[in-house]
């Protein structure tokens, strides 16, 4: 997205009285972020029809509890605070699956999950909003000067690096990407999309990349620095 392009739509308050969720042991859906999900479960092979004939192409995306793979089959608990977003494309594969782009919007919170009604989970959720930071804020300087320093140290991730830098906004969207993007512990990436503070997020997210930032600029003896 560029800035000259509109602010993401919200999923509508109606829609998110039945949400449906695909839940996932450590993927998290951030507003403003794209995520690919490929989908082969009949249960969310039906999610994905139904969300594309009958529900606006909205979907969550919750991460599952530790202890989930007893009960995976069934209905493990789930995070209550989740990804909410819409279907951007979908392509259907010729056994049935799915591969599809899932375009975040709304950080949600389940309030209760609904009786089953189809082979999907569904869930009634409220939308959270953000604590906003002034434009220009400190905190969102500083992350933006991490990114173009990490680029210059870790070739391999440059080009996605500043394209986080030049799609985002402000500040919001960039701890958002970056936490989509830049962020392969799943601890921390629950915790940046949990957090509706945007300067805390902005503060998470220096904090992760001056951490990155020391490990390529200076890797350990017999070794070399690596982004993750």
């Amino acid at each position: 997205m560029s800035e000259s392009e509109p602010a993401r739509p919200p999923i509508s308050d109606v829609r998110l009285t039945r949400l449906p969720i695909f839940p996932l042991p450590s993927a998290q859906l951030f507003p403003d972020a794209v995520l690919p999900l490929h989908v082969f479960e009949p249960r969310y092979r039906a999610l994905v029809e139904h969300a594309l004939e009958h529900g606006q192409n909205a979907m969550a995306v919750a991460t599952l509890k530790s202890g989930y793979e007893d009960d995976y089959e069934g209905r493990p608990a789930v995070h209550p605070i989740m990804g909410a977003g819409v279907i951007l494309a979908a392509e259907r594969q010729g056994d049935g699956r799915w591969n599809v782009l899932v375009r975040g919007t709304d950080r949600v919170q389940m309030l209760e999950e609904l009786p089953p009604r189809n082979l999907f989970r569904e869930v009634r959720a409220a939308r959270l909003m953000e604590r906003p930071t002034a434009p220009d804020h400190p905190l969102e300087e500083r992350l933006r000067a991490l990114i173009g320093q990490l680029a210059d140290h870790a070739a391999e991730a440059a080009r996605a690096l500043h394209l986080i830098a030049s799609q985002a906004r402000d500040g919001a969207m960039l701890s958002n990407l970056i936490g989509a993007h830049a962020c392969s512990d799943p601890r921390l990436r629950r915790k940046l999309l949990e957090c509706t503070d945007v300067e805390k997020r902005l503060e998470m997210a220096c904090g992760h990349l001056g951490r990155l930032l020391l490990e390529v600029a200076e890797p350990p003896t017999g070794g070399t620095g690596t982004l993750h």
